[in-house]
């Protein structure tokens, strides 16, 4: 009996006490992943490293202002605002890392800023008001509820969530109960408040210190979890796509070596229309080599990171323009019209480069899979949240069981063109990788015969 007692003796802890824990818990841990980000983070965890790193250093600060006050009976508004702001603003920032993490949509940060902007708003009215109080515990519990309550379950529920994450969702879920308990319990005990000496409000700032803890250490594994990950695919990829481009590296220069060692065979060239046949192809295969490099130059810059990403204000006609003077010769060799529906003076808040290097590709592959005498046409219309790009062609189209496989560096596609024109599928998956470095999305829609038409999107801001 007497062991139990000492050890129930861990859970009595002057309620300052607590807070000097949570205090240097939280200061601990934002120096932790401050560490973390300027040593060992990626590229795209740093975001996630500030955002989490800030949400901790506020809830610091936070429970500083909570241990200094020294007045704790005489009602005081900017004593009650200004610690209660920076721990909401705490898990507003922490909520936001926590959705970072689980790739979510604009929508639902504008929802939780919402919810964040509301829930102040209600409490700083509940202090105007001078509520009681176990009235303004229950009040704030229920803010940092509100601010967890949809990223946990996003943790648990994300379809692709790894155990890892899962755990620390669970971890989340187990804070919510103690929040959930704190936020009933000064409604049977009116005379809590957040200095009343009360073993269950004890126990729960125990509870939210460890899991405050966990949840820290939990975040940055899982960040490490993701990079690992990450690492192990790019590889795997990277291994699959430098089989498929070394194949078609292969077929144009052993036509090009082909090609040579026979005009090299013929000493005396009597037959000019036969050599200038070989030239053409020649020419044909190097323009082909070349794009590929091109693509495979640009695709390497975009993956090592090392490929600027400067979006500003830019007119769209002189960027489509570019891409149909560039490809004007090989659509002429086709017979194909190229048209442009895009008019002067329209503009779209993009990266200059990316978005010619999207327009060229996709201009290029629907000359390529449309016949002689063919017709693409490009055109563009305005939505609510940014702008619509079509390229149309009335070539062959495409199948719709190949259609899901085009934007996957894993199945790149080899499909000769109506000419037999060679490509690997490259340029398309840098399209969907600079599209979707600018916020938009793109898409296909295709009848096998009756041509294709790939459209992508642009958000008005970035």
């Amino acid at each position: 009996m007497e062991i139990l007692n000492q050890f129930l003796k861990l859970f009595v802890l002057d309620i300052r006490n607590v807070m000097g824990l949570l205090f240097w818990g939280n200061f601990a841990l934002a120096t932790l992943v401050f560490t973390f980000r300027f040593t060992l983070s990626s590229k795209d965890t740093k975001t996630h490293l500030l955002v989490f790193g800030f949400s901790k250093i506020f809830q610091s600060f936070a429970w500083l202002a909570f241990f200094l006050r020294t007045d704790t009976v005489t009602f005081n508004p900017v004593n009650i605002i200004i610690p209660n702001t920076l721990v909401f603003g705490s898990y507003y920032l922490e909520s936001i890392a926590m959705l970072m993490m689980v790739n979510s949509s604009k929508k639902a940060y504008r929802i939780q800023a919402v919810l964040f902007a509301v829930m102040l708003s209600a409490f700083y009215l509940a202090v105007w008001c001078e509520a009681a109080a176990n009235i303004r515990v229950a009040l704030a519990s229920f803010v940092i509820f509100i601010m967890l309550i949809i990223p946990a379950f996003r943790f648990l529920t994300e379809t692709r969530s790894s155990m890892f994450k899962k755990i620390l969702g669970f971890n989340y879920f187990i804070l919510l109960i103690a929040v959930i308990f704190r936020i009933i319990y000064p409604f049977f005990k009116t005379s809590t408040s957040l200095y009343s000496v009360d073993p269950a409000q004890q126990i729960i700032f125990l509870i939210i210190f460890l899991m405050m803890i966990i949840s820290g250490v939990g975040y940055l594994l899982l960040l490490q979890e993701e990079k690992e990950l990450q690492v192990k695919k790019l590889l795997e990829d990277k291994n699959r796509f430098f089989s498929i481009i070394a194949h078609d590296l292969k077929g144009p220069f052993n036509g090009i070596i082909g090609l040579s060692e026979l005009l090299l065979e013929d000493e005396t060239h009597t037959n000019y229309k036969e050599t200038n046949e070989y030239i053409k192809l020649i020419h044909q295969s190097s323009k082909s080599v070349s794009s590929l490099l091109d693509n495979l130059l640009t695709w390497a810059q975009s993956q090592t990171g090392s490929l600027g990403f400067n979006p500003q204000r830019i007119e769209i006609s002189p960027v489509v323009d570019k891409a149909i003077h560039l490809l004007a010769n090989v659509a002429k060799n086709k017979n194909i019209t190229i048209h442009s529906e895009i008019t002067a003076r329209e503009y779209v808040f993009a990266d200059k480069n990316m978005l010619e290097t999207i327009f060229r590709n996709l201009i290029s592959n629907a000359i390529k899979f449309t016949e002689t005498n063919g017709e693409v046409v490009l055109s563009m219309t305005k939505e609510n949240n940014g702008l619509v790009f079509s390229v149309r062609d009335n070539g062959i189209g495409i199948a719709p069981d190949k259609m899901a496989a085009l934007f996957a560096v894993d199945h790149l596609h080899t499909t000769a063109g109506t000419n037999d024109e060679t490509g690997t599928g490259l340029g398309l998956m840098l399209c969907k990788d600079f599209i979707e470095k600018h916020g938009g999305v793109i898409w296909l829609e295709s009848e096998p015969g009756k041509g294709s038409d790939f459209r992508f999107s642009i958000p008005d801001s970035i």
